[in-house]
């Protein structure tokens, strides 16, 4: 037994493109048609043309088609697994792009729709769908869907709507019904009820004669209600409950008429937020969209609008060369933000068109609001457009293209200076020129690095040409003659690279030689083999030198000249080590044997004479123990042992 997946791309729109595809597929599997097989095909993520292989036709003949096609993916999948994902890969996504393509070419009202971007393509399909979608229980009168279109401002939404209405009334066989549209932005509250329900002779003053509403005159076809959202309250009310009966009054009667209209409705504005903010109803926009919406993105988020639409919309127009404009011009309209979208798009090119007699529209042809954004770009960001214009009345040949791109080279210049050295070589330029400049130590060394940052640069100079014109020669769609040329550049770009590393390795050997003798990066490397500084960079150590040297220069100079004399001389911290270490035994067996402290003396050392000399020399016992160390009960000892009177003790008594 396999068991199919209903697997989805990854992205949003590609998902809801797969699962739109997925509905009419199956649909069409099972209506068992003429393309039975291929839809069986595609649907399990195959490109169609394997549908007329004898595997799929049987498939899609049998009860279980989607069990048996099933059987055939994983067959010729060559899985052993037990499930089988439907198509959901960029392959299959780039199917049903052309599925989608040829469903918009086979109704003509819809196939004068300009449109080649996914998101548009799938609204259409969508707008297909629901042309003629029917509502209402059976029995009932047959009331059509009624449909919302969102979009931006020019976006087309009233051409959608029209293509829509000239769909369903050849699907509704009503040849003759009628397309009305009411816009309703810009008119007063009373005025828009009145231009969608009318009113009666005598409704009010002025009021003379009888007057049908539009959803009168639009009956047995379509009203277009354009700009919806801006519909006041009390018309809101009106229209929900012409929705819901199909009955209205005009102003001024009581009797109410049935009048059989298609609504479709338009808006720019947010409808949903609407809700939120209470300014429009919900019941009323459930209504409208009845569970969906159409929705057209605005020109800019339109891929391919420019390079495809644009082309066939300047031939619709009147445009009889090709191309019908130039590479620079159709660069500068890509760079216009396109607010008026396709309504200003129109105006520029019909304008344009104008301007250059219906030929090849040029730069030049096109409104100076749009020429400036493209101007303002340097010409080497403006290459592929400039490489490529078309000549008048001449072919472009190889040295017409090798010019332009010399005068490109010229604009690449000063980009090309603004390229910075390398990080770390400008750190290690920079520590030896801020410990000593002009120090005969590191003169050689300062050259050598200077030189080696130069050469790097003209590195990343070489790179950075080489990956601009790689990516100039891979811009799709250039003339022949330009990617011809483009290539050459790219190959001598290449070689150019290659060349400025042969002169950077060459020059880094002798650079890394002086370095490696140099005192200063010497002691760098010292200190880093120091325990603390085992984990720090060469740019900290760099740093605490030039900060401590910048120290000792600033409160005593003499000790930084020492310093600076200490690194020329080598191995700085073992010369600061020894300096600072205690004196061995042996040096201290040799030295002078007076220079040792004395031995303080003990009282049993001090003969009678002695300690009588000291009653005679001190004036007061605290004296003589300042002097001796002796405290007052070893004096009262001693000099009883050895018979000596107190003088302190008798000048006390008295």
């Amino acid at each position: 037994m396999i068991y199919v997946d209903e697997m989805l791309p990854a992205g949003e729109l590609e998902s809801e493109v797969v699962l739109h595809l997925r509905l009419h597929l199956r649909r069409a599997v099972r209506r068992r048609g003429e393309t039975a097989a291929q839809d069986l095909a595609m649907l399990f993520g195959f490109p169609r043309a394997q549908g007329s292989d004898d595997d799929w036709k049987k498939a899609s003949a049998q009860p279980e088609p989607f069990l048996q096609g099933a059987e055939v993916a994983a067959r010729r999948r060559g899985s052993s697994q037990a499930i089988v994902a439907l198509g959901h890969d960029e392959a299959h996504l780039k199917e049903c792009k052309t599925w989608l393509e040829k469903r918009k070419e086979q109704d003509a009202v819809f196939s004068r729709l300009l449109a080649t971007d996914l998101a548009t393509l799938l609204e259409l399909s969508k707008a297909r769908d629901l042309a003629a979608a029917r509502i209402g229980e059976a029995g009932h009168t047959v009331r059509y869907l009624p449909l919302l279109i969102q979009g931006d401002t020019g976006v087309g939404k009233e051409v959608l709507a029209e293509s829509i209405h000239a769909l369903w009334k050849q699907e509704a066989r009503r040849p003759q019904a009628p397309f009305k549209v009411v816009q309703v932005a810009g008119l007063p509250p009373d005025l828009i009820n009145d231009e969608l329900f009318g009113h009666a002779e005598g409704a009010f003053t002025g009021a003379r004669t009888s007057r049908l509403g539009r959803l009168e005159a639009a009956q047995g076809g379509t009203l277009l209600i354009d700009e919806v959202g801006d519909l006041p309250p009390d018309a809101q009310l009106r229209l929900l409950r012409f929705l819901q009966t199909h009955k209205l009054a005009r102003l001024g009667e009581n009797e109410e008429r049935e009048v059989d209209v298609r609504i479709l409705a338009a808006t720019w504005r947010n409808l949903e937020q609407m809700v939120q903010e209470g300014t429009f109803r919900q019941d009323l926009l459930y209504r409208l969209r009845s569970g969906t919406a159409l929705h057209l993105r605005p020109l800019a988020r339109r891929e391919g609008f420019f390079q495809e639409v644009v082309p066939e919309l300047m031939r619709r127009r009147g445009s009889a060369v090709s191309p019908p404009l130039t590479r620079s011009a159709l660069a500068a309209l890509t760079l216009h933000p396109w607010h008026g979208n396709l309504r200003e798009v129109v105006g520029v090119l019909d304008e344009a068109l104008s301007l250059s007699e219906r030929g090849r529209v040029g730069l030049e042809h096109l409104p100076a609001h749009i020429q400036r954004p493209f101007l303002a770009q340097a010409l080497h960001q403006r290459a592929p457009s400039f490489l490529s214009d078309e000549l008048e009345s001449q072919e472009l040949t190889a040295p017409h293209v090798q010019w332009r791109i010399e005068q490109v080279e010229q604009s690449l210049s000063g980009p090309l200076e603004t390229v910075e050295q390398s990080a770390d070589l400008g750190q290690l330029t920079g520590f030896l020129g801020s410990v000593g400049k002009d120090a005969p130590e590191n003169q050689e060394t300062l050259q050598s690095m200077e030189e080696l940052a130069e050469r790097e640069k003209q590195i990343r100079q070489a790179i950075t040409l080489s990956q601009y014109w790689r990516h100039q020669a891979g811009v799709s769609g250039l003339p022949a003659i330009v990617q011809s040329v483009l290539h050459e550049k790219v190959a001598a770009a290449d070689r150019a690279l290659e060349e400025a590393k042969g002169r950077y390795l060459e020059h880094l050997a002798r650079a890394n030689a002086l370095l490696s003798k140099n005192p200063w990066m010497s002691l760098v490397n010292e200190i880093r083999r120091l325990p603390l500084f085992q984990e720090v960079d060469q740019k900290s150590v760099t740093d605490f030198i030039t900060t401590i040297l910048k120290f000792l220069e600033s409160i005593f100079p003499p000790l930084a000249q020492e310093l600076r004399s200490l690194v020329r001389k080598g191995d700085v911290l073992k010369r600061i080590q020894e300096e600072l270490s205690p004196p061995t035994e042996a040096s201290q067996e040799t030295e002078d044997e007076d220079s040792k402290p004395e031995r303080k003396r003990k009282p049993s050392d001090l003969a009678r004479e002695e300690w009588e000399a000291l009653t005679k020399s001190h004036k007061s016992l605290s004296e003589a123990c300042d002097a001796t160390g002796f405290d007052p009960k070893t004096f009262k000892t001693w000099l009883g042992k050895h018979g000596i009177e107190n003088p302190w003790q008798r000048s006390q008594s008295q």
